[in-house]
């Protein structure tokens, strides 16, 4: 059985948010489902498409980082659409690269693409992902809430 935003263990502000995720590429994709639903693992929130990762971590922050291939305007529209989710921060990471078919590249030296993965291989897929999110190149952080008088 396949989990959807509302049954995974997490607290209504976290479905809320990964609604709200999947809602900015419904949009864009325009109600295409398999460009448009994340999966949620081992309390992280994963969406995939072929223009960007975008990665919800346990601290509610977005992590997205966009394919070597999307085009400028696309990251901006994404990045803006992010950004105005309530209760997140939001982290551009450094572009992925992909192979000719769009795959994500594994490693650079041995050419591997996700393409090569095994499905059933949940660990080494999330991992790979997660990894794609690690250099920061942007952060947008902000107002805490309770100090409005910061900023």
């Amino acid at each position: 059985m396949e989990e959807n935003v509302k049954t995974v263990e997490a607290t209504e502000e976290e479905k809320r948010i990964m609604k709200d995720i999947e809602a900015v590429f419904e949009r864009f994709y325009k109600g295409k489902k398999a460009y448009s639903k994340g999966q949620f693992y081992k309390n992280e929130f994963y969406l995939r498409t072929d223009y960007a990762l975008v990665v919800l971590s346990k601290k509610k922050d977005i992590l997205v980082s966009f394919a070597d291939h999307t085009r400028p305007s696309y990251a901006a529209l994404f990045t803006l659409l992010l950004d105005d989710i309530e209760g997140t921060n939001l982290f551009i990471c450094e572009d992925y690269k992909t192979d000719q078919q769009g795959s994500m590249i594994l490693g650079e030296a041995d050419g591997w693409s996700t393409s090569a993965i095994i499905w059933n291989e949940k660990d080494r897929y999330y991992s790979m992902l997660r990894e794609k999110v690690q250099k920061i190149v942007i952060r947008k952080l902000k107002k805490d809430a309770d100090n409005p008088s910061e900023g």
